[in-house]
């Protein structure tokens, strides 16, 4: 059985799901390559999952993502087997022209151990999730390209926590907008929170994944994936379904 650790708190939970994107090369002299990005690991029908956002991935393999044991890879860990990259196509409808062929499912090969995570992964099984509400306090958990980098043999992923207030839905259909207006921050870009996830304070749930953003000054803002449309995408990889058909009620603002 997996095991679970229900003295730790959800944000606590979602937190230590985090990790880099990143990848082993066949390179002599650099072993690690990233493009920045974020993923988080899920349990989701009692099975591991990761989730992160297609564009992080780029010219690289799905064999050579490195999804690590831990936080903070030791020397000599190794990488969760992937068994292959789920990514949706050719949207229809509402959802045509939107960010959805940006999301991405890891799924893993059923070689990996149960407690493989060691109880790492958000379990969508056991712990709440659901969509924001506007003027809810929200945080993204990520890692920032900027504070990170590889020269070997030393590895260091910039990990940050971006406290922010939920602004709306979107003319995406999938796409909610968190905003922050910080205090001297000692950081210039977002560039690498693709794949974040996104954890509502107010409300207490996991509520989405981050898809992009930018910083202009102090002032920041994200665009998130809705936890709904992640969910709809799991429960499609989880069922084998090659095809997902759902509908959905977005409030927007009338100007």
């Amino acid at each position: 059985m997996p095991k679970t650790t229900k003295s730790v708190s959800h944000i606590d939970a979602i937190h230590e799901s985090v990790r880099p994107v990143f990848f082993q090369t066949e390179l002599d002299d650099f072993h690690y390559a990233t493009n920045g990005g974020t993923l988080f690991i899920v349990r989701f029908r009692s099975r591991p999952y990761a989730i992160t956002c297609k564009h992080v991935l780029r010219q690289f393999e799905a064999s050579a993502l490195f999804v690590a044991r831990e936080r903070y890879a030791k020397k000599g860990s190794k990488p969760a087997p992937v068994k292959t990259l789920c990514f949706p196509s050719s949207p229809t409808g509402g959802a045509a022209d939107s960010d959805v062929e940006d999301l991405c499912i890891i799924e893993f090969e059923d070689v990996l151990d149960a407690d493989w995570f060691e109880g790492a992964e958000y379990s969508l099984d056991e712990r709440p999730f659901g969509t924001s509400s506007e003027g809810h306090h929200v945080t993204a958990f990520g890692v920032l390209k900027e504070k990170s980098w590889i020269e070997p043999p030393d590895i260091t992923f910039g990990y940050c926590r971006l406290d922010m207030i939920d602004g709306g839905s979107t003319s995406d259909p999938l796409l909610r907008v968190a905003r922050a207006l910080f205090f001297r921050p000692d950081f210039k870009t977002v560039t690498g929170m693709s794949g974040a996830p996104v954890f509502d304070q107010t409300s207490g749930v996991l509520c989405g994944m981050v898809t992009r953003g930018g910083m202009t000054g102090d002032y920041c803002e994200l665009r998130y994936v809705d936890i709904f449309d992640l969910t709809r995408l799991l429960e499609s990889v989880s069922a084998g379904a090659s095809a997902a058909s759902y509908t959905k009620s977005v409030q927007l603002k009338l100007k």
